[in-house]
């Protein structure tokens, strides 16, 4: 599939600007000089950026009059989550005008990079990618780059660079990453995560094989899995993170090790020396959500983004790590219906590796109900369902910290809701 260059157009209006894969992407195209409009559900403080820099937001919903009047070299980008129905997405397809989902957007907009560089894979998609955009600038070069996730210190996910090299994460959970044509291209890993999105398995599979023969060079993580799909490539570069040393990184959990293992070899092969790469990353000031520390007195209270059961033992593992002989409160919450029903006993399985667990309900996002509940997952790990509003969950389970815990909020939703009950509760620890 091909699009028409970044060049043919002039304006963007983009059609949930404010979602965090659509915003960056507003900030990489008003640095490049496009004249930006756009429109979202929620008039919020990433509209309020938006609008600081120079696009026009509209007032919060979606209407027909929003688009431009003017169809002259007008691009329009839709979130995934606008469809058809969608009176702006319907409005564009009257006129003529070309839409495209937001990720065959990104594919064009790498395109316009001298040096593409595109992270994909199952997990650490976005911890790899801002480590890189991060390393890179902290050694000399001016990046664009597009982040999945709020890099600590940054005001914006995205920026546009200086036209030379561009870190992207790739997304396989709708298959747009196969769109990508990367100098370097990074698949960290591959599992089965968001293959309903697809149909199967062997379609992501498929995706991430394109990916790779799209990728100009390829390096990626070793694996039984990776091994055997990207055998042949031409360039190819396997990484086995067993090889990882014990003084890399240290002071980082786990899985921030592996991640920093493959940001460091990325930049070896753009032309960085690795041993002033891996020194550098020690100053990494890291992902929100990503074993964020909320708050450290005589309890502590850390937020983390797994959701898949790989995920979670390599959170949980980090957490052992970064605070040994520590009781580990788990408060967590399932990430759709879908990946809680296909995984179940995996979860069963890694959440047991945790002192005390609680769930939440479900973060449902498109489906109201599934085979498995928060309740049952509970029940099997001999934890506690919590329910109520986001005060009464983070109150009971704040009832039973005690003195030296780490209490960790894990799941991908809208879990941070929790902190203020939670935090309140791990302050009055004594």
């Amino acid at each position: 599939m091909s699009f028409p260059p970044l060049s043919d157009f002039r304006s963007v209006h983009i059609i949930g600007c404010c979602g965090a894969g659509c915003a960056p992407l507003a900030r990489i195209l008003l640095e490049k000089g496009f004249r930006v409009t756009g429109s979202d559900l929620l008039d919020n403080a990433a509209a309020a950026t938006l609008r600081r820099h120079g696009a026009t937001v509209a007032p919060a919903g979606h209407r027909f009059e929003n688009l431009p009047q003017d169809n002259d070299g007008l691009l329009v980008v839709r979130t995934s989550a606008a469809g058809p129905e969608n009176p702006e997405v319907a409005e564009a397809m009257r006129r003529g005008l070309p839409v495209l989902r937001r990720g065959e957007a990104l594919a064009v907009v790498a395109d316009s990079y001298t040096r593409p560089v595109a992270v994909s894979g199952s997990h650490g998609k976005t911890s790899v990618s801002a480590m890189l955009a991060w390393l890179l600038r902290e050694l000399g070069a001016n990046p664009g780059y597009m982040i999945g996730g709020a890099v600590t210190g940054w005001e914006s996910a995205g920026a546009a660079g200086d036209g030379d090299l561009f870190v992207t994460e790739a997304d396989e959970s709708d298959g747009t990453h196969a769109l990508l044509r990367p100098h370097l291209g990074i698949v960290t890993n591959v599992e089965d995560d968001h293959a309903w999105n697809l149909g199967g398995f062997e379609a992501l599979e498929h995706n991430f094989k394109a990916f790779a023969e799209q990728s100009e060079t390829l390096l990626y993580c070793a694996s039984e899995e990776t091994d055997r799909l990207f055998q042949g490539h031409p360039h190819a570069v396997r990484l086995d993170l067993a090889d990882m040393t014990d003084g890399f990184l240290p002071g980082f959990g786990h899985f921030q090790r592996l991640d920093g293992m493959i940001a460091v070899k990325a930049a070896e092969l753009l032309g960085f020396d690795a041993a002033e790469a891996e020194k550098t990353l020690r100053g990494f000031p890291g992902v929100e959500r990503r074993l964020s520390v909320r708050f450290n007195g005589t309890a502590t209270v850390i937020e983390d983004y797994a959701h898949h059961p790989t995920e979670l033992r390599e959170s949980i593992r980090s957490l052992r790590e970064l605070y040994p002989g520590r009781r580990l409160v788990v408060i967590f919450q399932p990430h759709r219906y879908a990946r809680l029903e296909r995984y179940f006993d995996e979860f069963i399985v890694e959440l047991k590796q945790a002192d005390r667990v609680f769930v939440t309900p479900v973060f449902a996002a498109w489906t109201g109900n599934g085979k498995y509940t928060s309740e049952d997952l509970a029940a099997a790990v001999g934890g506690v369902a919590l329910s109520g509003n986001w005060d009464d969950m983070g109150e009971r389970a704040g009832l039973e910290l005690k003195k030296g815990d780490v209490a960790a909020i894990i799941g991908a939703g809208d879990l941070p809701k929790i902190l203020p009950s939670l935090i309140a509760a791990a302050k009055a620890v004594s």
